[in-house]
């Protein structure tokens, strides 16, 4: 058993540790068509502040936006989720997301496993980066990353939606990185 703990932590470290050029990224920026080309999106809003105007926490004028331009977690029920589906398996995403006037609390799946939530502290329209790790899959060719508003259904979500989220990126392991964690599950096999 404190083998088996031992390779995981290595495996944890030896991601946690690789240089940048170790991975993969994929950066979905929401609201324009080149931003969202070669993603799949799922049950997201309208694009704002073109759909709707408001200040969206001063995007129109914001140096960190790409493209001035965010989407809305949004699905016209009581159900408030959204999903991305990425070209390969993911390990860490950066979500910038607005802190508006609504709870805009919310959870992150990957895959249907949950990859963990932010707390919305009550200020007002502010943009900003939450970072979500988790394990990625080893089967398969894609991740399906799921945002759920878990703040409740605000008076504006019909018009505005729920939960501005202006890009997301991702990034994957290289397969010299999986490699390194196979010899790691090939000692383990072998210590038994």
């Amino acid at each position: 058993m404190k083998i088996y703990v031992t390779v995981c932590a290595l495996a944890v470290l030896l991601i946690a540790a690789a240089p940048a050029s170790a991975y993969l990224a994929e950066l979905c920026d929401l609201g324009t068509a080149a931003g969202e080309a070669g993603f799949t999106l799922l049950d997201w809003g309208p694009v704002q502040p073109t759909t709707s105007g408001g200040n969206w926490g001063g995007l129109a004028t914001d140096p960190q936006s790409y493209d001035k331009l965010c989407r809305t977690v949004y699905t016209g029920s009581d159900t408030t989720s959204a999903s991305i589906v990425f070209n390969e398996k993911i390990y860490y995403l950066e979500i910038r997301h607005l802190d508006g006037i609504a709870n805009d609390s919310f959870d992150v799946y990957v895959d249907g496993n949950p990859w963990g939530s932010y707390a919305d502290a009550g200020s007002t329209e502010n943009w900003k980066i939450t970072a979500f790790m988790g394990q990625p899959g080893w089967y398969g060719t894609t991740s399906t990353m799921t945002i759920v508003a878990t703040g409740g259904n605000w008076w504006g979500l019909q018009q505005f939606g729920q939960l501005g989220i202006d890009r997301v990126f991702a990034a994957v392991p290289e397969p010299v990185t999986f490699a390194l964690l196979g010899l790691g599950g090939l000692f383990l096999r072998r210590r038994k």
